[in-house]
């Protein structure tokens, strides 16, 4: 009898995970829509099969009895004992390092896809990683996933959307400003640039001024006293 209740508890406690997680994922997927005329699209596409399963449900008995193995088969695998658990356990990774990774793969785009995570996870970590091991380590670092994340190239995937996203992308370095520096001069600099004058025979005079440019060059004038 107590194995028996055992079996039955862990069937209650399996179809409330199996209730709340599909709950979840069906909110999840109406808000995923970013107009409201998708939230209608995806509302009529939920509606349609809710609607044929009921009918089919309610005609055949064979039906209900198929629908409740299956529903018992899924709520026996929700609560799998914690020896099998430890298997799929993924190593620690810093919710930080996490969101640092994510607007890496992003870049400028609107979001990355788990898939794309997945693969730079695989590669950094020498391990295999899927898309649910993302969706785990994402759950439980708090970030949202959307079932809906267009990437140009790629097409849309079930992803992280940047507005989703914790912290912000690092900035690039700034350049400090240019600063207006004033020529300085030194002494022998000012000496060799300043023009001289040297006295010629008959009073005339000649005026030398070095180059600034190029010291190699000097500019003459000479000057000759009027003759009457």
């Amino acid at each position: 009898m107590t194995r028996f209740r055992k079996v039955i508890e862990r069937l209650a406690r399996g179809s409330s995970t199996v209730a709340l997680g599909t709950a979840r994922g069906i909110a999840g997927w109406l808000k995923a829509g970013e107009k409201l005329s998708d939230f209608l699209v995806r509302l009529l596409f939920l509606g349609i099969p809710l609607y044929v399963a009921w009918r089919l449900l309610a005609a055949t008995r064979a039906a209900m009895w198929g629908f409740l193995a299956v529903w018992l088969l899924a709520a026996w695998r929700a609560t799998r004992p914690a020896k099998d658990e430890a298997k799929d356990e993924e190593p620690e990774l810093h919710p930080e390092d996490l969101a640092e990774l994510l607007w890496e793969l992003t870049g400028d785009h609107k979001g990355v896809h788990l898939a794309r995570v997945a693969q730079q996870l695989t590669k950094e970590t020498k391990r295999t990683w899927k898309v649910k091991d993302v969706r785990r380590l994402l759950e439980a670092a708090d970030i949202p996933v959307r079932h809906s994340v267009r990437v140009p190239g790629v097409g849309v995937a079930v992803g992280v959307h940047r507005q989703d996203m914790p912290g912000s992308p690092s900035p690039a370095p700034v350049e400090p400003p240019l600063q207006d520096v004033e020529p300085q001069v030194s002494p022998a600099t000012a000496t060799a640039t300043a023009p001289y004058v040297r006295q010629l025979g008959g009073g005339g005079t000649a005026t030398f001024t070095p180059d600034p440019i190029n010291p190699h060059r000097t500019a003459v004038k000479v000057v000759q006293p009027a003759q009457d």
